[in-house]
């Protein structure tokens, strides 16, 4: 029996994505960018072990003076938004089950949003707080044990492959976002129902 339903942040509760702020980033810099992987922005940065500015440097391969940094940064900033369809479906699950999040992140998300997630999620479990990062086993043994419930007890929402992968191979149940409307005909499948 399903007893929680954990999002992603990034990607499913925010709307945006990293790839268009890559391309975004690039024109800016007139430079191409040197990213890890497509579940994990920066692996530094979301273990919370470097700067913004110091990721941005890495991704993109080149130091940045002030007049670069800064419309990075907003950049980066304006590419997230709230996705309101999300965030009331969430709303109206927490009714009958726990809802959490769990994220690849870094400070300027938890700094813009989480007053306004604290009001449906709980726990909120960032990345680069607690110095792991999704795909890996220990983040999400690390949001059951929090929960205090079995793998087979949560359902993952995610938008990466490699995070579903991840969550499915330590028992979670385990779905791929593609949409809300999606995502309640694939919950509905667990017996989710809000």
């Amino acid at each position: 029996m399903i007893k929680a339903v954990i999002f992603d942040l990034g990607g499913v509760v925010l709307k945006g994505n990293v790839e268009i702020f890559l391309k975004k980033g690039e024109k800016i810099l007139g430079v191409k960018t040197k990213q890890e992987s497509n579940c994990v922005f920066d692996k530094k940065l979301n273990l919370g072990t470097s700067s913004l500015r110091a990721s941005f440097e890495r991704v993109f391969g080149k130091k940045m003076f002030d007049d670069e940094f800064l419309p990075l940064i907003k950049a980066w900033v304006s590419n997230w938004e709230m996705d309101k369809e999300v965030f009331e479906f969430a709303k109206k699950l927490g009714k009958r089950y726990q809802v959490a999040i769990l994220s690849n992140s870094e400070q300027s998300y938890e700094e813009k949003y989480d007053e306004e997630l604290a009001k449906v999620f709980s726990p909120i479990i960032y990345s680069h707080r607690v110095r792991m990062i999704k795909p890996d086993k220990e983040m999400f043994e690390y949001i059951l044990k929090k929960l205090g419930l079995e793998a087979e007890e949560c359902v993952m929402i995610d938008d990466t492959h490699e995070n579903i992968k991840a969550a499915k191979e330590l028992g979670m149940h385990a779905v791929k976002y593609k949409s809300v409307n999606d995502l309640k005909k694939q919950l509905e499948l667990f017996g989710v129902r809000t």
